[in-house]
C-alpha cells in the first residue's frame, strides 16, 4: 500500500521564508504549499485539508491570531506549529492556550522542526 505524504501548508508573508520551507520539507518528503497571506491560507486549508499548518503571526490583513481564532470557532482538527520571532515564555504560552500545538522561534532550527512535525503528525 502506498503512502501518501502528508499535506503541509507554509503561512508567512515573507517569500525567501516560504521558498526555503517548501525546498526543505519537501527534500523531507512532505507535500508542501505555501501562502502569503491569510485570507488565502484559511481558502487552502478549505480545498488542500493539509494535515500540519506552520503559522506566522505577524502579518498584513489577516494574522495569525485571526486565523487561530478561525480554526478554533471551526473545531479544526489541523495542527498548527506557530513559526515567529516573538520569543516570551508567556506567548508561548498565550499562543498554545489559543490553540497552537507547538511554537518554534524564528531563527528556528531545522532540526527540531523536523522533530516537532514528526511528533505531530503521529
Amino acid at each position: 500500500m502506498e503512502m501518501t505524504a502528508k499535506k503541509i501548508l507554509v503561512v508567512d508573508d515573507e517569500y525567501s521564508f516560504c521558498k526555503f520551507m517548501k525546498e526543505y520539507l519537501t527534500r523531507l518528503g512532505y507535500a508542501v504549499t505555501i501562502s502569503m497571506n491569510g485570507e488565502q491560507a484559511l481558502d487552502l486549508i478549505g480545498m488542500e485539508k493539509p494535515d500540519i499548518m506552520t503559522l506566522d503571526m505577524r502579518m498584513p490583513g489577516l494574522n495569525g491570531y485571526d486565523i487561530l481564532e478561525r480554526l478554533r470557532k471551526e473545531n479544526s482538527t489541523l495542527k498548527v506549529i506557530v513559526i515567529s520571532a516573538i520569543d516570551t515564555p508567556e506567548m508561548e504560552e498565550h499562543l498554545t492556550r489559543f490553540g497552537a500545538h507547538a511554537v518554534l522561534r524564528k531563527p528556528m532550527d531545522l532540526e527540531e522542526m523536523a522533530q516537532t512535525i514528526k511528533r505531530l503528525l503521529e
